[in-house]
């Protein structure tokens, strides 16, 4: 995969991530989520945006793996919807 669509990819998957973090930090009041349910949640909430990359650059499920959209999407939504969640939710 060529360096501009892996960025643009990463681009997209942190413009989620700070979409969602900043809905989450001003609009979800549950103390109660853990670690394992933040992951799982972030994995359901970013799992189709591996599916609107593969069409919207034309990749084929070889070409994007599972393992290559946890390093190049996945991780950096994550990082980002935490980040802008946590500083967001301490604004209010």
């Amino acid at each position: 995969m060529e360096m501009e669509i892996e960025r643009k990819i990463a681009l997209l998957h942190a413009f989620a991530g700070v979409a969602l973090g900043v809905a989450f930090g001003l609009y979800l009041n549950t103390p109660e989520l853990t670690l394992l349910s933040v992951l799982l949640l972030g994995f359901i909430l970013s799992y189709p945006l591996k599916i609107l990359s593969m069409k919207f650059f034309n990749l084929s499920s070889e070409d994007f793996t599972l393992k290559e959209w946890l390093g190049k999407g996945y991780f950096i939504f994550l990082t980002v919807w935490i980040m802008v969640w946590v500083f967001m939710y301490n604004l209010r």
